[in-house]
């Protein structure tokens, strides 16, 4: 077994001071930024928690859960930390929650403060980033809900996920049984569950014997500052019968692009549902995603493993429900 990281092989590292990796880790305006950046990152990749608290949660637990999110103005993912809540308050955890702007310095700085608490276990939607789990992280037990970790390490981690390509599937299929001859898509920035609703859109197309056109496969940016350009050229330019946005922030900017779009009547699709599009006069038909059951999954498996550390790591699937509004 490896010895453990002291801060005096940090500062050997980084050719500083003791003192000066102690502010850093800490924030300490003292230190320059770029100076604070570079140690924090030597600390990452060294694998070192200040204080030994890696060594100490090991041993004192806390009733806490740590959840750490991309975006806490993302409905979904703000569902998600009610589900989380409901379903750790049940178990008798109080719950942590840290929001990272898809940042991951942030992310670091997340990670970090979870092991200053002692979090008993952390659930993480990834930012996508390079950051080193399995160093920051050490023992603390951990679940990744809605995105998978790193391709290197995950399957060393439980998640909980939705099947992205089925639900795609299902949900193009139905706008294709609506009558739609040309659906077009905007996708989400690159990542595994963009990835995956691209394969389920390009399922549902060869099923029903519809071409794979690339011109009406398109990205939105990750402020989404793209999407109303987007929605004219597959709707107008295009002429695309049918839409389906990848996710609910994507299906936000196309409902505010289409009242100043003269369309005829088109298939619109949302992998996310929302409630009021109860009261759209544009009927949508979504993937409707399991919130409750996908926090309270994360919450049991997570709690299973802080009490049996040895569990072997697992994959959860959960379905999508196809709805017309």
């Amino acid at each position: 077994m490896s010895r453990k990281i002291t801060i005096k092989d940090v500062a050997a590292e980084a050719g500083v001071s003791e003192a000066t990796i102690s502010r850093a880790l800490n924030d300490s305006p003292q230190v320059k930024k770029a100076t604070r950046q570079r140690i924090q990152k030597i600390a990452q990749d060294l694998g070192y928690h200040p204080n030994g608290l890696a060594r100490s949660i090991r041993v004192q637990k806390t009733n806490t859960l740590g959840v750490i999110i991309p975006d806490i103005l993302n409905n979904f993912f703000t569902h998600i930390i009610r589900a989380i809540e409901d379903a750790a308050a049940q178990a008798g955890y109080d719950v942590l929650i840290v929001n990272t702007d898809e940042q991951d310095d942030r992310e670091v700085s997340a990670l970090n403060l979870m092991l200053e608490k002692q979090a008993a276990g952390v659930i993480i939607t990834s930012a996508g980033g390079p950051t080193n789990y399995a160093a920051q992280l050490g023992n603390t037990p951990a679940v990744f809900v809605d995105r998978m970790p790193p391709a290197g390490i995950a399957t060393q981690y439980d998640r909980v996920l939705v099947d992205n390509v089925r639900g795609t599937q299902d949900l193009v299929t139905q706008l294709i049984d609506r009558g739609a001859q040309r659906v077009g898509i905007i996708n989400s920035a690159v990542s595994m569950t963009a990835t995956e609703r691209l394969k389920g859109y390009h399922r549902a197309l060869s099923v029903a014997g519809q071409p794979h056109d690339p011109a009406i496969e398109v990205t939105a940016r990750t402020d989404n500052s793209n999407v109303a350009q987007m929605t004219r050229q597959l709707l107008v330019n295009q002429r695309c019968d049918g839409l389906l946005a990848a996710d609910n922030t994507i299906m936000d900017a196309v409902l505010h692009k289409l009242p100043d779009l003269d369309l005829p009547p088109f298939q619109l699709g949302s992998f996310d549902d929302q409630d009021w599009f109860d009261f759209l006069p544009q009927p949508i038909v979504t993937a409707k995603q399991p919130i409750a059951q996908i926090g309270k999954t994360a919450v049991d498996r997570l709690i299973a493993r802080i009490n049996q550390p040895d569990l072997p790591a697992e994959e959860f699937r959960l379905a999508a429900k196809i709805i017309t509004h």
